[in-house]
Order: structure tokens, then sequence, then C-alpha cells
């Protein structure tokens, strides 16, 4: 039997499958479920600024997301209290990794906050950094800055082990990961599924769509996991579109060493953490691997197969499906 175990951010995980930030952790209930099924770790649902801040002024920072925010059901005013206090509870409750997670903008936030989830005893801190930028006079440079200095910051505060969950709307991936790095962090999670919305024609209204996420988007996280892991010393927990153990083995091939699931659990239970831990054991023992040592990374060993990664022309491939180009 192939040995699942894994070292992430330093923590001891039986299995790479983790249970991400989602609904089903925000509440000590859901954290004890999620472990039942199991998880091999957890993210608490992320506590965002908005909550920190309660009745101050919002200011030139308000999250760009504030508004998905407002309309699900993290908008729940359950505060920092309440917030260290189920870390608290978790950790006297399960026996598997908590790692807090936290989503914020402003400076200060972030620093104040980590330091109390530390003491609260996180075992893990993630640094939901969602930025987009709206504002055409915004320069590149500086909001890739405020990635690595949010890192930086909040690094010189914990001894927890850090890591940052980013997007994949940037210039460069591979160049701001190696900042992120270069900050401090240890682990770096790849990618945040924005928010998405459309528009309701006849109320005029803005909507909610698309909001799990399908294992066809885990694809384009795929490219950029194998991309980066020749390339960076962090520990990459991938995350997006992870509905079933073929993914999940796919992303470790490309060098993942952690898997995060959370839209599978909402379509197919809490059961399919274990499902996919399970398959994932199920290739290694029929394909004579010993452990998830020896296929990390295996498909981005070589030149060849690196170089595949960053061809983006489609002509060959849809060609070959008898598509006219």
């Amino acid at each position: 039997m192939a040995d699942l175990s894994v070292k992430y951010m330093g923590l001891n995980l039986k299995h790479p499958v983790i249970a991400g930030a989602s609904s089903l952790s925000k509440s000590i209930e859901g954290i004890r479920k999620l472990a039942s099924a199991g998880a091999s770790a957890v993210v608490i649902k992320s506590l965002f600024e908005e909550e920190l801040r309660h009745d101050e002024d919002y200011g030139d920072d308000y999250h760009p997301e504030a508004y998905a925010y407002e309309i699900s059901d993290a908008f729940v005013m359950y505060g920092t209290s309440n917030y260290l206090k189920l870390i608290e509870k978790a950790k006297a409750e399960v026996d598997i990794p908590v790692i807090a997670s936290v989503n914020c903008l402003g400076g200060k936030w972030w620093t104040d906050f980590a330091s109390e989830v530390e003491s609260a005893g996180a075992d893990a801190l993630e640094l939901n950094i969602a930025y987009l930028p709206f504002d055409k006079d915004e320069k590149p440079s500086e909001i890739e800055k405020k990635y690595s200095r949010i890192v930086s910051n909040v690094k010189k505060v914990v001894g927890i082990p850090v890591a940052a969950k980013i997007g994949q709307y940037f210039t460069n991936i591979p160049g701001i990961v190696s900042e992120i790095e270069k900050s401090g962090a240890d682990a770096v999670v790849m990618f945040n599924r924005f928010y998405r919305l459309g528009i309701d024609i006849e109320k005029l209204e803005f909507k909610p769509v698309e909001f799990f996420s399908t294992e066809a988007e885990t694809y384009s996280a795929l490219r950029w996991v194998g991309t980066i892991f020749p390339q960076t010393n962090l520990d990459i927990s991938a995350t997006t579109g992870i509905h079933s153990a073929d993914a999940a083995i796919q992303h470790i091939l490309s060098g993942a060493k952690t898997l995060q699931v959370a839209s599978a659990m909402y379509t197919k239970g809490e059961k399919v953490l274990q499902e996919i831990a399970s398959g994932i054991e199920r290739y290694l023992d029929e394909n004579g691997y010993s452990s998830l040592d020896d296929i990390r990374g295996k498909m981005v060993e070589s030149v060849e197969n690196r170089r595949a990664l960053e061809r983006t022309q489609y002509m060959k491939v849809a060609g070959g499906y008898g598509v006219n180009v």
C-alpha cells in the first residue's frame, strides 16, 4: 500500500487532499464533519476585511469583491472574536491541521489579525489575496508589490507557516510567485476563483453565475502548477476544479504538494475528499509507486515537457479533432 503522507508547509498530513475554505468550514459542526469525511487538513472559511472593519469607513482600498461577499453567506458578522473562538474549538476537537484564512487589502488588518490567529492556535495561515484592478491608472508593478508586501509584513509578526492564495490574472505568474517566495511565504495556493457575475436582462440587475467550479477549469491551473514547480521552492497547493482523483493526480504529476477541494464537496458531498484520496492511492499501487514523492513533478522533469506547457497555439490540437482552422 502506497504512502500518501505529505509535509505541507511543515505540517504533517496523512494525504494531500485538503478541505478548502468554504461555507462548509465556517462552523465547528462543519469542521468536525469534514474531518470525519477524511480531510487531511481544513482551511476555515475566510474572514473578510469588511468583517474586521465593522462600521469603519471603507476608504479607497474597499475590497473589489465586496459585492460577492455581501450577497453570499460570507456576510455573517461573526466578527474576529468568534472567528478566533472557532479556531480554538477546532483545534480542541479535530486531529487534523487547522488553517485560518483571511481576505484583506488594508495593511494593518493583515498583520494585526494574523497575530491573533496565531495566538488562537491555528496551525497555519492562508492569505487570500483576491485583488483585481479596476482603475486604469493602477500600475501593474504596484499591484504586484501589494502582494509581496502583504506576505512580508505578515511573516514579520507570526511564526506559523503562511501561504499566499493568488489569482491567475498577472502579466507574469512565475514572476509574482518568485516575489512571494522572496517575501518569506511557505506555500502558494493556485488559484483563487474570482466571483463571476452576469446580467439579468429583464430586471437589468447583476446576478451571480457559475458559483461552483467544473473540472474543465482545472486545466488552466494545471499548466501553471507545472510551469511554476521547477522554478520555486515553495510548496504548491492546487485548487479550482479538482473534482476527481484523476484531476488530483494530474496536479501532483505537475508538481502540486496538496490539493484543495471546495466546489466538489458541494456537488458530490464531503465524501468526495476520501474518494479522491483513495483514487490517488489506487493509482500509486497499480503503477508500482511507493509514495507521492515518486510522481510529484514527474511530468515536468524533461525540458521537452516543460516546453509543451508553454505552447499556446491550438491549431494542431484542434486539427486532431477534425476542426477546420
